[in-house]
């Protein structure tokens, strides 16, 4: 029983009804209730493509994405990093999930920039990693949180389409119970009508912030609306 809670009940009650003496009714019983936030599993795929290079965003983006492994490491969740893969059209693994703010800071200076964008292999990647670890952490939250331009240019399979195959993605994700948040890395004002970023997060029925607008708020607020 939450003692000091209850004793200000009555108290209230009392006062209300004009009553000097101040008697615990049940009605005024009150208990302690402990909020336990669940932890988040995050895997964050950042977007190191030549495209984002061009227009002086990757800077940017691995500031962004350090930011959230901030965050994440104050608040208990695990993190993962998937990038591209330079030389070769496919994504990998740039960090397995941790929660070390210091083992996530320094995969994420390594990760060089790469030729092409094969989001839908990241797509995938990071799926199947966080199905992998919600079998050892079946109390977290799967979330994946994707910085990029929204410009695929790789298929799964050659001769497909990425955009198709990106798209197919998002709904394994839904269909898996994974979050999707997107974060368009476009220039400030420029956004390129090809990107998919709008329509990815849809699919996945996710949610969708710009990197000009973002902020720890935001990405919390993001955080909270697809958990």
């Amino acid at each position: 029983m939450a003692v000091d809670a209850t004793i200000r009940a009555a108290a209230a009650r009392a006062g209300r009804s004009g009553n000097r003496q101040t008697n615990v009714e049940a009605e005024d019983l009150r208990r302690k209730v402990r909020e336990h936030r669940v932890p988040f599993e995050l895997c964050i795929v950042v977007d190191n493509s030549y495209s984002l290079h061009a227009e002086r965003l990757v800077e940017k983006v691995k500031g962004l994405v350090f930011s959230f492994l901030e965050d994440a490491a104050t608040r208990g969740d695990r993190v993962a990093l998937v990038a591209f893969k330079p030389g070769v059209p496919e994504a990998t693994i740039a960090l397995r999930p941790t929660g070390s703010l210091r083992l996530a800071s320094a995969a994420l200076r390594r990760i060089p920039l790469s030729g092409r964008t094969p989001l839908p292999h990241a797509l995938r990647l990071g799926c199947t990693l966080l199905r992998q670890e919600l079998h050892r952490r079946p109390n977290a939250r799967p979330l994946l949180v994707v910085v990029s331009d929204g410009i695929p240019n790789v298929p799964l399979r050659r001769g497909g389409d990425p955009l198709v195959d990106l798209l197919d993605e998002a709904r394994v994700l839904r269909r898996a119970g994974i979050g999707l948040v997107v974060v368009e890395a476009a220039p400030p004002g420029r956004r390129d009508p090809a990107s998919c970023c709008a329509a990815l997060a849809k699919v996945a029925d996710g949610t969708m912030v710009s990197l000009a607008e973002i902020s720890p708020l935001a990405f919390a607020e993001a955080l909270e609306r697809v958990g």
